[in-house]
């Protein structure tokens, strides 16, 4: 079940290359399968423009077994992207987590549950990190640098985890929308016992199409069922 509520809380943000100037508003819905269990979750993403620099990205997952919110408010000015504050909240079977990280620029540090940590520029949340991924991706094909690898340092409680992408290509997808070009992002980790790759529409802001993870004989697979782009239906 951990495995099924991470991934489906990992739906990622739909960009265009000029995310940073005018980021797409919208929200989408997801169906969530995971392999061997009769259980199926939907999930949501939605971004909501706060005020002319301020953006909340919420992301949320409910199944018959548990549900996850995860949030994140930050700070778009020109190509810089700041975390402003991060929340995470599980509840259902299972143990129940609730979680959040406050940033402060100014002071250089990051206020979690009780403690603190060292802020270093360029570090993100958990949440942001996703967006800021899906503007790199934007960004590269933009510049037809289709064969980028992005890294990114995130802030998890006190610990600062390298988190490493690489653009792995193109497909076409069937989808309920119609067919989709999608470019496929892998995640590049240490060993291979967990594998991720996702597809982002090329045409359609870079939403996100599709996300695979496999792990031993465990699988999981999210794929889109419907989503409206600055108010407008796909």
């Amino acid at each position: 079940m951990k495995i099924l509520i991470y991934l489906v809380i990992t739906c990622l943000a739909a960009l265009s290359p000029s995310v940073f100037a005018e980021p797409a508003i919208y929200r989408a819905e997801y169906v969530a399968e995971y392999q061997g269990l009769p259980v199926k979750a939907k999930a949501t993403r939605e971004l909501i423009k706060l005020d002319d620099q301020r953006y909340r990205l919420v992301s949320s997952a409910k199944s018959v077994l548990a549900s996850v919110t995860e949030s994140t408010e930050f700070e778009l000015d020109d190509s810089d992207l700041s975390p402003v504050f991060y929340s995470y909240v599980r509840e259902g079977l299972g143990k129940n987590k609730i979680e959040s990280s406050r940033f402060d620029w100014r002071s250089g540090i990051v206020e979690h549950e009780g403690t603190t940590s060292e802020l270093s520029p360029g570090t993100l949340d958990k949440l942001s990190y996703q967006y800021k991924l899906r503007a790199d991706v934007a960004h590269a094909y933009a510049s037809d640098n289709k064969q980028a690898v992005l890294e990114y340092t995130i802030a998890d409680e006190e610990k600062r985890k390298q988190y490493r992408f690489r653009i792995s290509g193109e497909e076409f997808m069937k989808t309920p929308i119609g067919e989709l070009r999608a470019v496929r992002i892998d995640r590049i980790r240490e060993d291979d016992e967990r594998q991720t790759s996702l597809w982002l529409a090329v045409d359609l802001e870079f939403l996100l199409v599709k996300l695979i993870q496999k792990e031993k004989n465990r699988g999981f697979e999210l794929n889109l069922k419907d989503a409206t782009i600055n108010g407008a239906p796909i």
